[in-house]
């Protein structure tokens, strides 16, 4: 670097701090995005995340503190499902919500959380379905499943 022009050496110099500098805030960018990465919505991810929440979801809830950490595991669930189950769980989650707000002393209330009900009987049927075949539980239980043996 001695052999080049006092005034080359500088911007040299400057060159490769302004190349530091840059190293620097692409790293940070990177991180960042990263961060913001979506969560996988495969069915080995669903079914991981469905049996670290299956006791929770399984057992019923007897508060409204409950309620709302139901309403949390299937918020994460839908989160992660894949797209052939994710409407059906939503339709589940959605159900626990409205009967979270129902008002006991208001018919039509109690009315709208039972037509709910009716409602999302197809999506939990389905979801159960998909969460038997995919991550071998039985939804509303918890317990593990097994295909039938075939006969030879």
């Amino acid at each position: 670097m001695k052999l080049l022009p006092s005034g080359v050496r500088r911007r040299v110099q400057r060159c490769k701090k302004s190349s530091i500098a840059m190293s620097l805030a692409t790293a940070a960018l990177v991180t960042a995005f990263s961060g913001c990465a979506e969560t996988p919505r495969t069915a080995t991810n669903f079914c991981r995340v469905l049996a670290e929440r299956i006791d929770d979801i399984t057992t019923p809830p007897t508060s409204n503190a409950e309620v709302q950490e139901l309403i949390g595991h299937y918020d994460r669930l839908v989160e992660v499902a894949p797209i052939e189950v994710e409407d059906d769980l939503a339709a589940i989650r959605n159900l626990f919500v409205l009967a979270s707000d129902v008002d006991v002393n208001d018919p039509a209330s109690v009315q709208a959380v039972a037509d709910a009900a009716y409602g999302a009987e197809r999506a939990a049927e389905d979801a159960g379905i998909y969460v038997g075949a995919t991550c071998g539980v039985d939804l509303s239980s918890g317990f593990a499943v097994q295909a039938p043996a075939t006969t030879p």
